[in-house]
């Protein structure tokens, strides 16, 4: 069974994610939580979860080597954190970038970090109300092109504006400047999963956005 350690897993997308690892025979998860009140949340998510662990850090504060101590053990890292406007340096780049060198650190190669829709362009990311934390999001993102693609089999799963609909399991590959439109938080934890073991998504970033193109097919991806 792969261990798997996500980051992020009190948030909405992370609590998704953790509730499909955890009622799949194919993972054990460990849960990065700050507090036990945070525990008592994510166990309340489902009966099922055997494959569920638990580990209190903050990631903010935490230095690589308690990151490391955290991520070694595991077969795969997920980042899902957003900070929502508070401590976007502390973690959103600081925080995520230490857990970058602490992957490393930690031997383990496989990473998936969930970014923002067109990160990568600072002047899609000047125009919207969320500036700093593109910014935040554009950096981190960058860091891992280009300074930890030999060292980690990554994916960036860039989705459009998030909602809290029940998911349709389609999405759509974003290209170019299109219109970026709205994706259920429930689709990108899926998406997270079914891309977690396919070796053909290393070292790629996707815009994404709800669509007509079956999450779970790896023709999606390709």
């Amino acid at each position: 069974m792969s261990k798997v350690i996500v980051f992020g897993s009190h948030g909405k997308v992370g609590q998704n994610l953790i509730k499909l690892l955890a009622l799949s025979d194919k993972y054990q998860a460990t849960a990065v939580i700050r507090s036990p009140t945070q525990a008592s949340t994510l166990r309340n998510l489902d009966e099922a979860t055997a494959n569920l662990n638990t580990s209190q850090l903050d990631m903010g504060s935490s230095s690589v080597d308690d990151l490391t101590k955290a991520i070694r053990g595991h077969n795969a890292v997920i980042l899902t954190v957003g900070s929502a406007g508070k401590d976007l340096l502390k973690v959103d780049l600081d925080g995520v970038v230490k857990t970058f060198e602490a992957s490393v650190q930690a031997n383990v190669r496989r990473l998936i970090l969930v970014s923002a829709v067109y990160a990568h362009d600072r002047v899609f990311g000047a125009a919207t109300p969320l500036r700093d934390y593109y910014i935040s999001k554009h950096y981190a993102d960058r860091i891992l092109k280009n300074e930890f693609r030999d060292a980690l089999d990554f994916t960036i799963l860039k989705p459009s504006r998030l909602t809290d609909g029940e998911g349709t399991g389609r999405i759509r590959i974003l290209t170019g400047e299109q219109d970026v439109g709205l994706v259920d938080r429930k689709d990108v934890a899926r998406a997270i999963f079914e891309i977690l073991d396919e070796k053909s998504t290393f070292g790629k970033e996707y815009d994404f956005t709800s669509g007509d193109l079956d999450i779970s097919d790896r023709r999606t991806w390709a």
